[in-house]
C-alpha cells in the first residue's frame, strides 16, 4: 500500500478518509488517466491486452503476457511479464495470478495504445565533448545569465516598464528591453520571465502599475554567482512558458501563454540528459524518440517544441554546454536530500563545483581615446554595476565595450555621483592612463548639470542665471511646456516635470530635477522597489514524504479499525490505577516514539469537566501539541491535547488463546 501512494501521490491529496475512498479514487478516470500518462508504450500495450482479455470474465497472468507478447519478437516476453506485474503494482490490474481484471476506466483510455518498437529505443551516448570543456562554456553562459538579470533589473529600478490591462509587458517596452540588454528576443524573454519566475520583479499594484523589482532583487545580488544561478535554475524548471519562442509580436509576463505540461515535459527532458555519461550530448530528434517510448500519451507538437527550447534555454542558462549537461548542472538536479542540513550541504556542493568552472573575475578595463571603454573578461559584479551606471554597453562577448557619453554621465549624476567619484572610479579600474578629453567632458558635464532646475508646481524651473532663464522662455522649442516667468529665477510651467526634463534635455539644455527642500533630487535605482511575492514551494516531480504516506496509513487503518467488529482484547493497567505521570517533554518523547514503532498506548486524559479517563489510542499523527489517534473507547478518529494527557503506558496485547470474546 505504501509503495502505491508513492507511485500514484494523487492518491494523498487530500489523505482518503477510509479504504472506500482510496478505492474510489484509485478507480477514477482522472487519476487513472494521470497515471496513464507517465507508463510507457509497453506497460500500455499491456494493459490493452488486459483489457481484452477481462472484458467478460478473468484471465490468467499467462495468458494476458502470451496475449501481449503475440506481435512482438519472442524476446519480448519477460518485458509483458515485467510491465504486467507492474501495471498490477500499481493497482490498475487487480486480482489473483489465476484471475486478473483490468479496471473499467482503464479499457476505454488504452483501446488506442500501439505496439511498442522491439528493441525499444534508448539514449545512446550520442557525441562526446571534454567534460571540463563543457564545464567551462557553461560556466560563461551562467556567468552571462546572470549579468543579464543584474542589468535588467537595474534599468528597471530607474525607469519600470509599465503592467498593461490585460497584465504582461508592452512590446515597446518589450523592444526596449532588448536594445539595452543588446541580445536577441528569445534570450530577452528569457531574462525577463527569469527575473519574474525568481521573485526578482513583480507588479507593485499601483494606481498605475509598473513591473518593479522586488526587495528580494537586493538580497540576490549580494549573494555569490553560484547562488544567484541556483536560484534562477530552480525558477527556469517551474517556469510554465516556452520564451525560446518569443519574437518581437510576443507579449511575456502574459499567464496566457502558460501551460502547465511544460514544467513536467521539461523535467522529463532533463532527466534524460542526466541520464547520459558525463560529456554526452544528444540530438533533438534521439531525445524525442525515447520520450515518445517512455510516454506516448505526451507525445504531440507540444512535446517537440519544448525539446528545442529546453536544449537552447538549458544552453542559455548555463545547464548545457555543448549540448551536454555541466558537473554543476548534474549535482543540482540530483537529490538534494529531506531534511534542512542536507538541502544546505547540496548547494553548497553545487555552489562549489560551479565555482570552480567560473572564470577568473576582471578587476580592469582599458579606456580608449574614442571614449570607449573594453572589458577583457567578466568584469567583477560592483564593477560591472557601476560602469553600467557610467557608460552603455555597445557590444558583448567575451570581451564587452561600454561608451561613455554626455547622457551616460548625467546618468551617474543624477544618482547622486559626483564628477570627483566619476574620476576616481575611472582612476581605479583603468589600466592606462585616463584620456584627457574624457576628463574634460565629466567636468564639463557636471559643472553644468544642475544650473537649471526643475520641480513640482504643475512644474517649475528655477535658475539663479537670470539670462538662462531668459532663454528658456524665448526658445520655440518649449512652447509646448507653457513656460511663464514669475520672477527673476523662477518660471513656471503647465507640464509636469517628467516630461520638463525631458524636453529641456532635447533642446540642449542640462537641468536636474529639485526636491521640495530645494537640493538636487537623487533618485537611486535601488529606492524603487516594492515587496516580493511570498515564496511558494512547487515541484514537477517529486515522491510524497515518508511521514505523509505513513500517516496517511496510519488513517486508514484506524478507519478500517473503527468500521470492523471488535478485535482482540487488551491487557493494560487497571481501571483504578493511577497511569506514571510524565513531564511534558518526556510525554512528547513517548508518542514520537510510538508513533515511530507504530504501537498502541493506555493515556490518561483530563476531560473538560476535570475527570481523568485511561483509554486505549493508537496515535497517527503530532503536531502543533495535538495528537491525532484512533480512539478504541469510541472507536474513532479523533484529536487529543497533548498538554491534557496526564499519563501514559505501553499497552500489552494478549495472546490469541486468551482472549476473550
Amino acid at each position: 500500500m505504501a509503495r502505491l501512494l508513492r507511485r500514484r501521490p494523487d492518491l494523498l491529496q487530500p489523505v482518503p478518509s477510509d479504504f472506500t475512498a482510496l478505492t474510489a479514487r484509485a478507480t477514477a478516470g482522472p487519476s487513472v488517466a494521470r497515471c496513464l500518462d507517465g507508463l510507457d508504450a509497453m506497460h500500455l500495450h499491456v494493459l490493452r491486452s488486459a483489457s481484452a482479455l477481462t472484458g467478460e470474465s478473468a484471465a490468467t497472468a499467462d495468458a494476458i503476457t502470451a496475449h501481449a507478447a503475440k506481435p512482438l519478437p519472442d524476446d519480448a516476453i519477460d518485458a509483458c511479464r515485467a510491465a504486467l506485474d507492474d501495471v498490477v503494482d500499481l493497482a490498475l490490474v487487480w486480482g489473483s495470478p489465476d484471475a486478473l481484471h483490468a479496471i473499467v476506466p482503464v479499457r476505454d483510455l488504452v483501446a488506442s495504445a500501439a505496439v511498442p518498437s522491439w528493441p525499444r529505443p534508448e539514449a545512446d551516448q550520442g557525441h562526446s565533448h571534454d567534460p571540463h570543456d563543457v564545464d567551462a562554456q557553461a560556466a560563461l553562459h551562467a556567468r552571462e545569465a546572470l549579468a543579464l538579470v543584474r542589468d535588467l533589473l537595474d534599468d528597471w529600478s530607474a525607469h519600470p516598464p509599465g503592467v498593461l490591462r490585460s497584465g504582461g509587458l508592452s512590446l515597446r517596452d518589450f523592444a526596449a528591453a532588448r536594445a539595452r540588454l543588446h541580445s536577441d528576443w528569445a534570450r530577452t524573454a528569457l531574462t525577463i520571465e527569469l527575473a519574474h519566475a525568481a521573485n526578482l520583479v513583480v507588479d507593485d499594484q499601483d494606481e498605475v502599475p509598473h513591473w518593479v523589482p522586488t526587495d528580494h532583487f537586493d538580497a540576490w545580488v549580494a549573494q555569490p554567482p553560484a547562488e544567484q544561478w541556483i536560484e534562477l535554475v530552480h525558477a527556469w524548471l517551474a517556469l510554465p512558458r516556452l520564451t525560446s519562442l518569443a519574437d518581437a509580436k510576443t507579449q511575456v509576463l502574459s499567464a496566457e501563454r502558460d501551460r502547465r505540461a511544460i514544467p513536467v515535459l521539461r523535467r522529463d527532458i532533463v532527466e534524460l540528459l542526466t541520464a547520459l555519461p558525463p560529456g554526452y550530448s544528444q540530438s533533438e530528434d534521439r531525445i524525442l524518440g525515447v520520450l515518445d517510448d517512455r510516454q506516448p500519451r505526451r507525445a504531440g507538437e507540444l512535446r517537440r517544441l519544448t525539446v528545442a527550447a529546453t536544449l537552447r534555454e538549458g544552453s542559455d542558462l548555463g545547464l548545457l554546454g555543448a549540448g551536454a549537461l555541466s558537473s554543476a548542472a548534474r549535482l543540482l538536479l540530483s537529490d538534494e536530500g529531506s531534511s534542512p542540513a542536507e538541502r544546505r550541504a547540496h548547494s553548497q556542493r553545487v555552489a562549489a563545483s560551479l565555482a570552480a568552472a567560473l572564470p577568473v573575475d576582471v578587476d580592469h578595463v582599458v579606456i580608449q581615446a574614442d571614449l570607449t571603454v573594453v572589458a577583457p573578461g567578466p568584469l567583477a559584479a560592483s564593477i560591472a554595476r557601476s560602469l553600467r551606471l557610467l557608460a552603455d554597453v555597445e557590444s558583448r562577448g567575451h570581451a564587452t565595450v561600454y561608451r561613455i557619453s554626455e547622457g551616460s554621465i548625467r546618468r551617474a549624476l543624477d544618482v547622486g555621483w559626483d564628477a570627483e567619484a566619476i574620476h576616481a572610479l575611472l582612476r581605479d579600474i583603468s589600466r592606462t592612463p585616463v584620456p584627457q578629453p574624457l576628463t574634460y567632458l565629466v567636468d564639463d558635464v557636471a559643472r553644468r548639470h544642475g544650473a537649471v532646475r526643475v520641480g513640482s508646481a504643475l512644474a517649475y524651473i528655477r535658475s539663479d542665471n537670470g539670462d538662462a532663464l531668459t532663454a528658456l522662455v524665448a526658445d520655440r522649442r518649449l512652447r509646448s511646456l507653457g513656460l511663464h516667468r514669475i520672477a527673476e529665477t523662477v518660471v513656471i510651467c503647465h507640464a509636469p516635470t517628467s516630461e520638463v526634463i525631458a524636453d529641456l534635455r532635447n533642446a540642449g539644455y542640462a537641468p536636474a530635477a529639485e526636491s521640495p527642500d530645494g537640493e538636487i533630487l537623487i533618485r537611486r535605482p535601488e529606492d524603487r522597489r516594492t515587496r516580493a511575492r511570498r515564496a511558494t514551494s512547487s515541484s514537477t516531480r517529486r515522491a510524497p514524504e515518508t511521514a505523509l504516506v505513513t500517516a496517511a496509513l496510519r488513517t486508514l487503518r484506524a478507519a478500517d479499525r473503527a468500521s470492523a467488529p471488535r478485535g482482540a482484547t487488551v491487557s493494560g493497567p487497571a481501571a483504578g490505577t493511577e497511569l506514571a505521570s510524565l513531564s511534558a517533554a518526556a510525554t512528547v518523547s513517548a508518542l514520537r516514539a510510538a508513533l515511530a514503532d507504530n504501537r498502541s498506548l493506555w493515556i490518561g486524559y483530563a476531560d473538560t469537566d476535570g475527570a481523568v479517563v485511561q483509554q486505549i489510542v493508537d496515535p497517527i499523527r503530532l503536531f502543533g501539541g495535538v495528537l491525532t489517534a484512533f480512539d478504541h473507547r469510541t472507536d474513532s478518529v479523533r484529536q487529543f491535547s497533548v498538554s491534557r494527557v496526564t499519563g501514559l503506558a505501553e499497552v500489552d496485547r494478549l495472546s490469541s488463546e486468551d482472549e476473550t470474546p
